[in-house]
């Protein structure tokens, strides 16, 4: 009997100990529970609020366990009761039901928003996202609420950038305009220690900083100024300079042969230049009428090319004659050889002005009598010289004047011939 006695207090036993074990079991996941709810509950106001308005977690944490004081209150109060321990009300909620447990909750509100305070400009610990609006900075790695542009740490460049559009406030070395290396004051007159720092790019330019750090283009670090360095600095820029001044003068003159070229196109056929190994000539015969020379033109070529010259009839356009250039180079105004540029372009200019007399017959009816005058003139307009010259006359007859302009055309062809082999062309 004694014997069954204690086998069943040892079960009763037994089972009080699984009883408080499964108590306790029950008390550790009902603080989990509760404890975790409050937690989550805010993690989730939280996170929803920052995706949505880019605003600081550190500071949506400290304004929500504040604000929602009064509603872990009362779900506090509303799960006190005889259902106490089956609705898990934990610690996590008891926080709130005490004078005490308030303050607490106070204070770590408080504290966010301290860390929110303090954190303001601390760029390093922040994030960017780089938006057509400029860097937005944010406190943590969230998309920009208007464009969706996931920010990342804040790069170096990033910073420097941000603290200098603020408040007009300079951070970093800034650049110097050196006008005059040998002038500038680039070494302190009294301890004759460095006042600029430079760095150097790889096409030999210098640029110039008032303090040392690193080049904000090229990122290498800045070297301070020596006394070698500066006489390379003085030397690379009288370099320069002459470069420069050659580069100037060369575009006057590139500038000076266009405005010259664009008033050679009126008279002259630009595309014609010299030719080594050919001399060309350039003919032209007019007068002070609209008479054609046809015949007169291709024997004077003939006679040209027979003599060494390549004849170019097509050099001197309708202007050159209209406008009195033709008659001034003639009478040796050489100022329109040197407007035009001539002896840049054609080595001998053949001009010859005509003038042509024409009369009827009396004795035969119907007959023309021409009597054609030519004044033949060779010129060099690079050396500005007469190359030879000859006044050449001759009649011709005919039944209409161009037969008559014709046939003395025909006669001149002798004295076209000896003016071309008198010439004196090198």
């Amino acid at each position: 009997m004694r014997e069954e006695t204690e086998a069943r207090l040892r079960q009763a036993g037994m089972g009080a100990v699984l009883l408080a074990v499964l108590a306790g079991v029950f008390f550790l996941f009902t603080l989990w529970r509760w404890g975790r709810f409050v937690k989550t509950t805010i993690q989730y106001v939280v996170d929803h609020l920052a995706a949505r308005s880019g605003i600081s977690t550190t500071l949506l944490y400290g304004i929500v366990v504040i604000v929602t004081i009064p509603f872990f209150w009362a779900v506090g109060k509303y799960m006190h009761g005889a259902w106490y321990w089956l609705r898990g009300v934990g610690p996590g909620l008891r926080l709130y039901k005490s004078i005490h447990g308030i303050i607490i909750v106070l204070y770590v509100g408080v504290f966010f928003l301290a860390m929110y305070w303090v954190s303001r400009d601390s760029l390093a610990y922040k994030y960017c996202a780089v938006t057509p609006e400029g860097i937005h900075v944010f406190d943590d790695r969230v998309k920009d609420p208007v464009y969706g542009i996931q920010a990342e740490p804040c790069s170096f460049d990033q910073i420097v950038a941000l603290r200098r559009a603020k408040d007009g406030t300079t951070v970093g070395p800034q650049r110097l305009a050196i006008a005059d290396p040998r002038t500038y004051p680039f070494f302190d007159s009294v301890s004759h220690t460095p006042r600029v720092w430079y760095s150097r790019s790889p096409d030999d330019s210098y640029s110039f900083f008032d303090r040392p750090g690193f080049d904000p283009v090229t990122g290498a670090p800045l070297l301070p100024i020596d006394e070698a360095t500066l006489e390379a600095i003085i030397r690379a820029q009288d370099q320069l300079a002459a470069q420069s001044a050659e580069a100037k003068k060369q575009q006057e003159q590139a500038d000076q042969k266009r405005a010259r070229d664009a008033v050679a196109a009126r008279y002259i056929n630009t595309a014609v230049t010299r030719r080594p190994g050919s001399k060309q000539a350039a003919v032209l015969l007019f007068s002070s009428d609209a008479h054609t020379f046809t015949a007169l033109q291709s024997t004077l070529d003939a006679a040209l090319s027979e003599r060494g010259l390549h004849p170019v009839d097509s050099f001197f356009t309708p202007a050159f004659v209209a406008e009195g250039r033709a008659a001034r180079l003639l009478a040796g105004d050489w100022s329109q050889a040197a407007d035009l540029g001539l002896g840049d372009r054609i080595d001998v200019v053949i001009l010859g002005k005509a003038s042509v007399n024409a009369t009827a017959s009396s004795d035969f009816a119907g007959l023309i009598t021409t009597n054609l005058t030519v004044e033949l003139s060779c010129l060099n307009p690079a050396r500005q010289s007469v190359c030879g010259s000859r006044t050449i006359t001759a009649i011709g007859a005919g039944y209409s004047k161009e037969a008559s302009l014709e046939n003395a055309s025909g006669k001149a062809q002798p004295e076209i011939h000896a003016f071309a082999e008198a010439l004196h062309v090198e």
